[in-house]
């Protein structure tokens, strides 16, 4: 494996972990999916991750992983995101999606199971789909090496926002404002305000 400047995963202070019934997969040598629990607990960035896939159908674990880079001060170029959704396109379209779509049709059946055998399958399903995305960011941690840089929440905030042009998405209010909220959970001493500024150009 090449060095990856020892990734001990840069999760930021103030963070909590991922609250789920089923408790997600620990993994303390994907040092990505850990801090991936760390900044998804974080108050508000579950929600917006969740607002970005529903309206442009964004992977989830790459919009963490522009944001995890960042803490590396690495700046994810073209190329880098291009191989990154190519890795990632096989465990959303045949694992990840598949499960979550099977987790929220569930919602149909729900007069056809007793509440106890509900509940027990929902929490099968769900254990399932966190493991695909843990499973899909270890995908994602092998695909680049780069070494360990100063934090960045600039750079963090311009992965984001090329990731988003590489899915032809120009934001919109409503995504600087979620992918703000996502900058704040990795750095938790940004305001709203300066979170929002760093996702819009110099220009505008």
């Amino acid at each position: 494996m090449t060095k990856r400047a020892k990734l001990t995963g840069k999760i930021p202070a103030g963070a909590k972990p991922l609250k789920a019934k089923t408790g997600p997969p620990r993994l303390p040598d994907n040092p990505f999916w850990e801090f991936s629990l760390a900044v998804y607990g974080h108050d508000g960035v579950s929600m917006a991750c969740l607002a970005l896939q529903e309206r442009h159908g964004l992977d989830v674990n790459l919009l963490l992983y522009c944001t995890w880079a960042g803490t590396f001060g690495h700046a994810l170029g073209d190329r880098d995101l291009k191989r990154l959704v190519e890795a990632a396109r096989p465990w959303q379209d045949d694992i990840v999606a598949p499960l979550r779509a099977v987790r929220r049709r569930l919602k149909a059946y729900a007069d056809q199971q007793p509440p106890a055998q509900r509940k027990r399958l929902r929490e099968k399903v769900m254990a399932a789909e966190l493991e695909a995305e843990a499973g899909e960011q270890q995908c994602l941690l092998d695909v680049l090496a780069f070494p360990a840089g100063a934090a960045a929440p600039g750079r963090a905030a311009a992965n984001l926002l090329a990731y988003l042009a590489l899915r032809g998405v120009p934001p919109s209010t409503d995504d600087t404002a979620d992918l703000a909220a996502l900058l704040a959970g990795a750095w938790p001493g940004l305001t709203p305000l300066e979170a929002v500024w760093l996702l819009v150009p110099v220009d505008s």
